[in-house]
């Protein structure tokens, strides 16, 4: 692992005031270093690493998997006794290769591939539901400062910390003397795991493979609180009474007001309109999710993955291929291996053999008009099969509550022309039947 690329905004004046001060707290830390911005790359890191990263929320561009390194350069591994090192390897191997047979492109094809171009039907997306996360990937970060202080709360986790030990010292090291060492004695405060663990084992308890997204909460009338938001804006009176005025009308009349306002461009009164969801899913297409970092996400330990049998998410392509009795196999050797772990080593080891199949479960809370970004991403056709699965059964359910917040969060093809240029699905007119939007702007491409 190492970090390339690093540059930092406005750290020198940031250093000069620390090297006046004989304490700083946490918090006045943060707002100090909101003057400061840093950029670097992480590479070489495993995608155990970069998911929890990710977490962080700020600006970061990963690595695709489909340019997977397939041999011993390809992955890290945690320090192991020789026997445990052999089997590790053995297995990784044994997931590479069989992640190699299953994508095989047919001959003399070249460019970017759909699954009709692979041999089996089973396209990288779809194969990469085997590996673990000890797969090495990059990943370029540019964050505002503050997020520095996030960072090295993370590298003292006492759950996931130890697998940051080389990165902290390495990005610790590329700062100026003060600051480093303010870094370094901070002290934070940590959530009770297994009591915040209790508390959401029984929200998430509905989730299962045949329902995976479940509607938790909601206001009451979600286009009545982006109406309200459109009033307060809009009025110099005050938006309880117009609301009072209206009487029995008002629901229907703040929903025309809200349409109105954001027909002008303005979707921020969406923000207003908030839902909770529960959903599971398998850790490639969390990964996904996390990329967006605009949810406020719950998702539960990792460790409680190992600790449950689930049954892993596997594509249909993989199912209905020759493959599909290997690739189950082999996950259950994975599975006993990383429990064999859990119970051997003190720390993180068993984490690295987590692989992109397995189930995790999140709560996540959003807004109207961050759902609507995600999902017309997500609905795709282009989009990863799961992730567009899951994006197309909480439209239906958010559609239910609010058709009119929700009419945007479809993809650009419906309403004009696709934006994918030549990597264009060339299936829009199939998407605009499928929502029955007729399309009143130009011709999509494909």
């Amino acid at each position: 692992m190492k970090i390339t690329n690093f540059e930092a905004t406005g750290v020198e004046q940031v250093e000069r005031f620390l090297q006046k001060q004989k304490e700083l707290d946490e918090t006045t830390l943060r707002e100090i270093l909101k003057s400061c911005n840093f950029s670097f790359v992480l590479e070489g890191i495993n995608r155990l690493q970069s998911m929890l990263w990710c977490e962080l929320k700020d600006s970061y561009v990963q690595q695709s998997q489909r340019y997977v390194a397939v041999d011993q350069e390809g992955y890290t591994l945690p320090a192991l006794k020789p026997t445990d090192q052999n089997q590790a390897e053995k297995l990784i191997s044994q997931a590479l290769t069989l992640y190699q047979q299953m994508t095989v492109l047919k001959e003399d094809f070249k460019g970017r591939p759909k699954p009709e171009h692979y041999q089996y039907g089973i396209a990288i997306e779809d194969g990469r539901y085997l590996l673990p996360l000890a797969i090495k990937t990059n990943v370029t970060t540019a964050m505002s400062g503050d997020k520095l202080v996030d960072a090295l709360r993370l590298f003292q986790d006492k759950q996931y910390g130890n697998l940051f030990a080389e990165i902290k010292i390495a990005l610790l090291s590329l700062l100026p003397p003060s600051l480093r060492n303010i870094l370094e004695t901070l002290v934070f405060d940590y959530a009770d795991n297994a009591l915040c663990d209790a508390f959401y084992q029984e929200i998430l308890t509905p989730l299962t493979t045949q329902k995976p997204v479940q509607l938790l909460g909601h206001f009451q009338d979600l286009t009545l609180k982006a109406g309200l938001g459109a009033l307060t804006s809009t009025t110099n009176k005050g938006p309880q009474a117009i609301l009072n005025d209206w009487g029995e009308e008002a629901t229907l009349k703040a929903a025309a007001v809200a349409n109105r306002v954001m027909s002008y461009g303005h979707y921020s009164i969406s923000e207003q309109g908030r839902t909770t969801f529960g959903l599971r899913f398998s850790l490639v297409t969390y990964h996904q999710q996390e990329r967006h970092r605009l949810p406020v996400n719950y998702r539960e330990n990792l460790y409680q993955i190992i600790a449950e049998d689930r049954v892993p998410i596997v594509p249909e392509s993989i199912i209905q291929s020759p493959f599909y009795s290997s690739f189950m196999a082999l996950v259950n050797d994975f599975k006993k291996f990383r429990k064999y772990l859990l119970q051997t080593y003190p720390g993180s080891e068993a984490l690295y053999f987590l692989l992109n199949c397995d189930p995790i479960q999140l709560v996540t809370s959003t807004n109207a008009r961050i759902d609507n970004d995600i999902l017309k991403e997500r609905i795709c056709f282009n989009a990863q099969w799961e992730i567009r699965r899951i994006a197309q059964q909480k439209l239906l359910l958010l559609r239910t509550l609010a058709p009119d917040l929700y009419q945007n969060a479809l993809p650009g093809c419906v309403y004009g022309k696709c934006p994918e240029g030549r990597y264009t699905c060339g299936r829009s007119q199939e998407m605009r039947q499928l929502y029955q939007i007729e399309n009143k702007g130009s011709e999509p491409n494909g």
